[in-house]
């Protein structure tokens, strides 16, 4: 039985780069798609350059100006985004009948049997990655024998791991440990003292009332007799 395998491609610019293959009257300089979340206009793609600045997904674009005053940008147009994955997807059928589109910015493509038709794995990234490179497009693939495998290593493979929290909120961290700690010589606070264990309370003996004969109820209690 033949192994399956999936070749994931990832497209982290995709729509970036889709307005700089048609702006061609468009400035030179950082440039970033900006979408609306909740009331807010956050930076949903950004190019190269941009990313070199220091900007990131997710910035509001009030603090990406300021970063980079420079900065030029686009409103995002899902469908248009939608359609140019869909040419990129007709494109790669070129590697296997078998694409499909993962997400807004990624292909799918089982190549299960195709690879010897490019003369191995390797030529045939190497040939789509080629492919991208003349379309302007930024790629990242990652190939395993399931899709989630192939998913991972397009987007994680030889990435160190990086901490998306600023400065700011690092400091704000420390400043609230330091108020936490106890002070200086005092050491730490000392427990509280286990509570003491109470006995349980004894049973009350049930009360007996004397009782003395009677001729008509057979009996009646001492205090009922006048």
């Amino acid at each position: 039985m033949v192994d399956r395998r999936i070749l994931s491609l990832w497209f982290p610019r995709l729509a970036a780069e889709r307005v700089l293959r048609q702006g061609r009257s468009l400035p030179c300089g950082p440039l970033a798609v900006v979408a609306e979340v909740r009331n807010a206009l956050v930076i949903a793609s950004l190019s190269a350059e941009a990313e070199a600045a220091g900007l990131y997904l997710g910035q509001g674009l009030r603090d990406a100006r300021a970063m980079c005053p420079a900065l030029i940008t686009r409103t995002a147009a899902p469908g248009a985004e939608a359609a140019f994955l869909a040419h990129l997807r007709r494109w790669a059928g070129k590697f296997s009948p078998l694409v499909a589109t993962e997400g807004a910015d990624a292909l799918l493509i089982d190549i299960t049997g195709c690879a010897h038709l490019f003369g191995g794995e390797a030529p045939m990234l190497a040939e789509a990655e080629a492919d991208c490179a003349g379309l302007g497009l930024s790629v990242r693939a990652g190939l395993a024998d399931t899709p989630g495998a192939a998913w991972a290593l397009a987007r994680f493979a030889g990435r160190a791991a990086v901490s998306t929290r600023s400065g700011d909120a690092i400091a704000q961290e420390a400043r609230a440990t330091r108020s936490r700690a106890p002070p200086p010589g005092g050491g730490a606070h000392p427990c509280p003292p286990p509570p003491r264990p109470v006995s349980p309370r004894p049973a009350r003996p049930a009360r007996r009332w004397p009782r003395c004969r009677s001729r008509r109820f057979g009996w009646t209690p001492t205090w009922w007799r006048g």
